[in-house]
This record gives structure tokens, C-alpha cells and sequence, in this order.
């Protein structure tokens, strides 16, 4: 669980984030909209053309995002899709669309609350917005506010997304789907693809599978337990994927040592409260140090706190000892470790990366 607005704040500390906002009555067609996000790239890219820019695409952005990429091979991308829209024409809506499409204008308030049953889980919506480590109690207050809050949107919907809107939005992923699938042969872009395996809206651990093969530089996470609203669903952090999958770079070519941005305290408790704790019980590591007097005591106190320190280790534990090293560090001095390797291995790394390119959530 998280609170949006806080990764939301942290995301900007480490991008600059400008969002592409179509108003309800615009009818700009696909290639106008491409234009658009096109020039506000040339105008980023004039500014800074040695940095990349990343353009993150959720379903039907996944389709302006391929777009420009297609339109735009010279100037350093990162594409960042999110269930794109590519997969449409093979929806499991398609077949209701033509009725869809013939529905009185009088019932078509019901559009909102029928896609709401295939967007997402909006129980994982609902948890998006409530804050960590609350009691139980609470968790559930907060949980069953956040979901009765949620319906009165859905009526808006009706007035946010009129039937005429509704039917333009249509017709606008049918042109978008068959503009950006027409050229994925010029996408040049470095593109990381996430993939819900329970999208119910579009195919998309099939179009995953695709996209992989069809781009030249694309690589795949998937998460088995979301919808097709992932970015609004709890346990999605956009940033930490981005960091764990090596996407973060300040530069054409990514660098181990800059381009590392160290973990928050989120992301510290959820790998070593959470997910490692079982293998911190299993082994008990426990450290000493030495005091200037000689004296050893259990713990980091020895380290001082200030000035370069070196640390030889010998992996006698084929390195297992390496994560509660890291873990006690950053926890008892804020100090964060990091290894020193011939350039030969972060070369290695990034061969594995680009081979490796499905990873499961």
C-alpha cells in the first residue's frame, strides 16, 4: 500500500513530468495528437538533445508513445508502455462494441459502470491511496471510505465521457492501433513493456509477447495479479520499476555508478521487511565492528560516519552475505555500499539484461 501522492512526489524528484491532457470536446485526429507530443519532444530534446526522454503510455498512450518513437528514430527515447492499446482490434470487447456503439443515448449512463467491471480490481484501487503500516482496523476504515468514494465517479463518468466522446474515443483507438502497429519497424526507442495477467480489456501478456519480438529493444515485465488499470492499482510503484529494471539513465548509455539512485524507505522495507525476511530469519546474520579503543562491539558502531571507508570481504557465502551487508549499513549508518568490479562485469550485466527481457511480478 501507498500513498499516491507520495510517489507521485517522488517520481517528480527525479523526472521533469508534463502530461498530455485532451480536453472532452476535442477532436483532434490520431496524427494531430502525434504532432503534438512530437513537437513538445523536439522542444525537449533542443534543450538537453545529450539527455533521453522518457514517454510513458498507458493504453492508448502506448499508441501515441510508438508513434512518435516511429516518426522520430534520431533522438533518444524511452518508451514506457503500460497495457498499450496495440492489442485492441483483438479486445475482449470487440464483439460488445457494435452494441456499444447503438446504445440509446437515454442508457448510456450504464457505459461507465460496465467498463468498470473490466478496467480493474477496484479493491487494489481503492488500497492505492492508503497509507502503509496502518493497524488493521483502520486499514479496513480507510479501505471501505476509499471504495464508497469511488462510486460517485462513475456517474461523472457519464458526463466527463458523453456518447459522442465515447463514440470519437473509439474510432480514435481503431486509428491510433492501426497507425503505431504499421510502424513498429522504425521504433529505435529502448522500450520496457508492463504487462497485466489479468487485463480484461485487452490482451496483453499476448501483445507483451509481440511487442517483444516485433521491436528491436524491448524488454517485458509482467504482474500476474493486476488489471488493466495498473498504474492506479496498489503495489505499483512506476519509479521502482523503472530502477529495477535498469531503465534510469541521465545519459545515452547507462552507467552503474550515476545513473544509481538509492532505494526510499518504501522500497527499503518492502524488500528487507517483506520479501527477504524469511531468508534474514533463516541465516541471522550478525555483525561486529571495533572501536578506536580495541574494544569490539556488536553492530556498526566501529564505522565512522564520515571519510571514504573500504571493505574487503571474502565471499566464502558465494556472496549471500552481500544483502544483510548492504541491509545493515543503510539501516544503522545510512551509508550505502557499493562494489567495486572490473567493467568487464557491468558489461556482462547489461548483455544479461538485454537477454533476460521477461521478468514476472
Amino acid at each position: 500500500m501507498a500513498d499516491i501522492s507520495l510517489l507521485l512526489w517522488l517520481f517528480c524528484r527525479v523526472f521533469e513530468v508534463r502530461c498530455l491532457h485532451i480536453p472532452v470536446n476535442d477532436r483532434t485526429p490520431f496524427e494531430g495528437l502525434v504532432k503534438f507530443v512530437e513537437n513538445s519532444v523536439k522542444h525537449e530534446h533542443a534543450l538537453a538533445s545529450s539527455k533521453p526522454i522518457y514517454l510513458v503510455g498507458d493504453s492508448f498512450g502506448g499508441c501515441l508513445a510508438l508513434a512518435v518513437a516511429a516518426r522520430n528514430p534520431s533522438i533518444d527515447l524511452v518508451l514506457i508502455l503500460v497495457n498499450p492499446a496495440t492489442s485492441y482490434n483483438k479486445s475482449q470487447l470487440q464483439p460488445f462494441v457494435p452494441a456499444l456503439e447503438a446504445l440509446p443515448r437515454d442508457l448510456h449512463a450504464s457505459v461507465p459502470y460496465i467498463l468498470s467491471m473490466v478496467m480493474g480490481d477496484p479493491v487494489k484501487m481503492a488500497m492505492a491511496s492508503i497509507i502503509d503500516d496502518l493497524p488493521p482496523e483502520q486499514t479496513l476504515n480507510e479501505l471501505s471510505k476509499s471504495l464508497t468514494s469511488m462510486l460517485p465517479l462513475l456517474s461523472e463518468l457519464t458526463d466527463i465521457l458523453p456518447k459522442d466522446t465515447f463514440l470519437w474515443k473509439l474510432k480514435l483507438l481503431k486509428s491510433g492501433t492501426a497507425y503505431s502497429n504499421s510502424r513498429l519497424h522504425a521504433v529505435e526507442a529502448e522500450v520496457l513493456m508492463l504487462a497485466s495477467g489479468k487485463d480484461n480489456l485487452l490482451p496483453s501478456g499476448n501483445e507483451a509477447d509481440r511487442l517483444r519480438k516485433s521491436l528491436k529493444n524491448c524488454r517485458v515485465r509482467y504482474f500476474k495479479d493486476n488489471g488493466h488499470t495498473l498504474l492506479l492499482e496498489d503495489g505499483l510503484n512506476l519509479l521502482s520499476v523503472i530502477k529495477a529494471t535498469t531503465t534510469y539513465r541521465r545519459s545515452n548509455q547507462h552507467d552503474f555508478v550515476t545513473d544509481y539512485l538509492p532505494p526510499t524507505k518504501s522500497e527499503f522495507r518492502q524488500v528487507f521487511d517483506r520479501d527477504n525476511r524469511l531468508f534474514s530469519l533463516a541465516t541471522s546474520p550478525v555483525l561486529f565492528s571495533t572501536l578506536k579503543n580495541g574494544k569490539i562491539v556488536r553492530g556498526l558502531g566501529g564505522i565512522p560516519d564520515k571519510g571514504p571507508v573500504v571493505l574487503v570481504g571474502y565471499h566464502m557465502l558465494l556472496g549471500l552475505e552481500l544483502g544483510p551487508l548492504y541491509e545493515a549499513f543503510l539501516r544503522e549508518k545510512n551509508i550505502i555500499i557499493r562494489g567495486m568490479a572490473h567493467p568487464f562485469c557491468s558489461h556482462r550485466l547489461k548483455l544479461h539484461v538485454k537477454r533476460c527481457p521477461a521478468l514476472i511480478s
